[in-house]
């Protein structure tokens, strides 16, 4: 056999041997043919090795990528309903970011949270309804007021099963001064937040934010915008994570009172306003463009490293928007509903994104937040080894067969409803006829005393019933003052 044949079928079978072996390996291997044989071979030699290397390697990298477990990032805006986002019918907001999201992936039309953030944050973590975990109010700043560590989240799973994990933005369920470890007691590796009360003291929440990442508090400089802050921090950890599976939760501080003006994208955030829009929907408007970029910019930070296709992104919101805050839908104005056991309060927007695996769709089925965390861990393999109220919806993402959600059951404070497609039903006897085909009329609020809905209203009745009996199982119920907002006392 030749020197020349000898010489492919040798660095041929080199990165077959070693897939990882790299040009820096080839091209030693090159120099010590140059030292022995001519010129001329040696460079022949380099270029099918090179080639063969560059090859066999992509192939090994992609077999990897195939073989390796979804990333998963869950995106929780502050107080913003479904009518804040472009793709839900938004007529004066920009969010160009959420509605590629919504046109390449999966927009729910019937996404619910409870009406205020204690409940959903520790709903959507646990998979537990508020009236079993006790945690159905807005959750105090007094001593002894936490989150307690029974409660198991999404994190603690995805950590067992070898995921990085991270949270960033607005946690609110328990005062870190305190309550230091919170972050890591609920499973997240690394976190970087809100401090929102600390030694008695209020944080700013948006300019010249208190931080507690990794267990130091910093104070920012006045011009310091929080929201950058946890981006930056999602950021960094993507950078850092990026060659292992890795969830992030991310609870944003957007889009919450005070509205403010955030750091530019001003003349974006106005290409849809009106005219005679007040000072304060200006700012929210601007807020919710600012919030959209954010989503861009982990978007962009997955496409950068490749990992779009490896990488679940879920948009939710925690509640309704803010009572303050009119929006702009066609035909019709809708009022901010958070704390209100209604539509407004509750209905919020939820996308999917997932290029390649989530299949493009506008999905009309329930989907209520406490179904994320069942969803998230059968899509990344997670067993589930304890009982939770969510329902695995993942078949609504990726395909396949699964169960369907009939209704959605909603509980906040004292308030309780059960919604079907037509008909919803509050614990105070009132039976609302509202079906989900048309914005305007779903937000009606329109109450039916028809007898010919008797039937409805005792199927409903029934499911209500069973909903409302369910006993907390961990920390405090939201009778005791430190888990309830001044709402709550006056009703009582």
């Amino acid at each position: 056999m030749s020197q020349f044949n000898q010489a492919v079928r040798w660095t041929i079978r080199l990165p077959v041997l070693h897939p990882k072996v790299t040009n820096k390996t080839v091209a030693t291997v090159a120099r010590r043919w140059t030292a022995r044989r001519s010129h001329r071979v040696a460079t022949v030699v380099t270029y099918i090795s090179i080639g063969c290397c560059l090859f066999l390697t992509s192939a090994f990298n992609a077999t990897l990528a195939n073989d390796r477990k979804p990333n998963v990032i869950v995106i929780m805006a502050d107080d913003i309903g479904a009518e804040g986002l472009a793709c839900y019918g938004s007529a004066i907001y920009t969010t160009p970011h959420l509605d590629r999201m919504a046109a390449e992936g999966v927009r729910f039309n019937n996404a619910y949270a409870t009406p205020l953030c204690t409940p959903t944050r520790v709903m959507i973590m646990s998979g537990l309804y508020p009236n079993r975990t006790g945690y159905r109010a807005l959750i105090g700043k007094g001593k002894g007021v936490r989150l307690v560590p029974e409660v198991r989240t999404f994190a603690h799973d995805f950590r067992e099963a070898g995921y990085a994990t991270a949270i960033a933005g607005k946690w609110q369920l328990g005062k870190f001064d305190e309550y230091p470890d919170q972050p890591v007691e609920h499973g997240f590796d690394e976190y970087c937040m809100w401090t929102w009360f600390y030694k008695g003291k209020k944080s700013s929440r948006y300019y010249g934010p208190q931080i507690y990442r990794d267990g130091k508090v910093t104070n920012g400089d006045a011009d310091d915008f929080g929201p950058d802050d946890y981006r930056d921090f999602v950021l960094d950890f993507i950078d850092r994570k990026q060659d292992q599976p890795f969830l992030v939760y991310f609870p944003m501080a957007l889009v919450h009172s005070p509205f403010i003006n955030p750091p530019g994208l001003r003349k974006r955030a106005e290409s849809r306003f009106t005219n005679n829009l007040d000072k304060q929907t200006r700012a929210f408007g601007h807020m919710i463009t600012y919030m959209d970029q954010v989503v861009g910019d982990i978007m962009a930070k997955l496409k950068e490293h490749g990992l779009e296709k490896n990488t679940l992104v879920l948009f939710t919101g925690d509640n309704g928007t803010h009572k303050s805050i009119t929006s702009k839908l066609p035909g019709m104005e809708l009022k901010g509903g958070k704390g209100s056991m209604t539509e407004a309060g509750s209905r919020v927007p939820l996308l999917a994104w997932w290029p390649g695996h989530v299949k493009t769709a506008v999905r009309d089925e329930f989907f209520c937040l406490v179904d994320v965390l069942p969803t998230i861990q059968s899509i990344a393999g997670i067993e589930l080894n304890r009982k939770v109220d969510g329902i695995d919806l993942s078949h609504l993402l990726i395909g396949g067969e699964g169960t369907k959600r009939d209704h959605v059951l909603i509980n906040y404070g004292r308030g309780f409803f059960v919604r079907k497609k037509r008909f919803r039903l509050n614990q105070d006897g009132k039976l609302y006829d509202i079906p989900i085909t048309s914005d305007a009329s779903r937000y009606s609020e329109a109450v039916t005393t028809d007898p010919a809905h008797a039937a409805d209203r005792d199927r409903l009745q029934r499911i209500l019933d069973d909903f409302m009996a369910i006993n907390p199982e961990y920390g405090k119920d939201s009778s005791n003052d430190t888990m309830k907002n001044k709402r709550d006392r006056k009703q009582r």
